[in-house]
């Protein structure tokens, strides 16, 4: 406690004998002022000369008062800043994905529905030939025992075929899931808009990674962007079933509308907030805060600005 407290109040200190130094100058570059202006002759009204600036201390805070008019002249703003409600930020790597893989699944889909549909056809077909066969065989008619077993064969494989390309069909739904997660694979099962969009390239599909050491959620909008570049923003799909090989982590799937720079493969970095919210103020870029022995530097500096006009001030 003690190691800590001597520090502060040397630098109080410093500061101190900083702003005597500075109001004895200021005072003696006044005085000089007041001379020069008794010295010269009166050649019409001359320009007021500015009240000098005042240091004062409150609370063992510096506090340095300007005039309205040194303030405009030295381009100061002061503005009550709003309050906002923000979240903590966080920035993690991204990718754009590759969706060729669901344009191929999705053409297999298609073509297994309809060899399916085309099986229901041909059963239809072999089921009332069959049951006409075995009606005349039934009723003794010149129909041979081997015609109606070729007929019940014929029904029976067009069964089987039926059947397989059915469990085909599960099965690839199923690798649709684990290599895209429940919704993505929906949309490649159902033909939806988003797949279309996605298909179109008119959104693409980002792999988003959070570390694992982390316990934060998946946000469910955030913004990605290549540094320096494009930036755009992202909305949550689902968690996503694969691992980034370079990165280990949790991933997420999002989707973003389509830009020039996003191409397949291309590196990202996502930003999302991360915490409970915050009620704050937000300082501008442009604003400055000074604070310490820098307090000492902007007080001379403003000195020097505000009597430029004096021969006699150092330079």
């Amino acid at each position: 406690m003690n190691r800590n407290a001597k520090p502060r109040a040397g630098g109080s200190f410093a500061i101190l004998i900083a702003a005597v130094i500075v109001l004895t100058c200021l005072g003696g570059c006044q005085n000089r002022l007041d001379k020069d202006n008794e010295e010269k002759p009166a050649r019409g009204t001359s320009p007021a000369t500015p009240p000098p600036a005042k240091i004062s201390f409150e609370n063992g805070q510096a506090i340095l008062t300007l005039d309205q008019q040194t303030q405009s002249r030295l381009g100061l703003e002061i503005t009550t800043l709003n309050t906002t409600v923000t979240r903590a930020q966080v920035t993690v790597p991204a990718v754009v994905l590759s969706v060729q893989e669901l344009a191929t699944f999705r053409n297999s889909y298609i073509a297994t529905i309809s060899q399916i549909e085309k099986d229901r056809v041909d059963i239809d077909v072999a089921q009332k030939e069959y049951a006409r066969l075995k009606m005349l065989f039934d009723s003794n008619q010149n129909i041979s025992e081997k015609a109606l077993q070729s007929a019940e064969g014929s029904l029976r494989s067009l069964e089987a075929d039926q059947r397989a390309a059915e469990q085909q069909l599960n099965l690839q739904g199923s690798v649709a899931e684990q290599q895209w997660g429940n919704v993505v694979s929906k949309w490649a099962i159902d033909g939806s808009p988003e797949l279309e969009r996605v298909l179109t390239v008119r959104e693409v599909l980002i792999q988003v990674t959070l570390p694992f050491e982390q316990n934060y959620n998946a946000s469910e909008a955030l913004s990605v962007e290549i540094p320096g570049h494009t930036q755009s923003a992202a909305t949550l799909i689902s968690p996503f079933p694969r691992v980034d090989s370079r990165i280990q982590g949790r991933s997420f799937l999002y989707r973003a509308s389509a830009q020039p720079d996003f191409t397949p493969g291309v590196n990202l970095l996502a930003h999302l907030a991360v915490g409970k919210s915050m009620r704050g103020v937000v300082i501008p870029g442009s604003a400055v805060v000074w604070s310490d022995f820098r307090l000492v530097y902007l007080v001379f500096s403003l000195l020097r600005t505000i009597y430029r006009h004096s021969d006699r001030w150092p330079r």
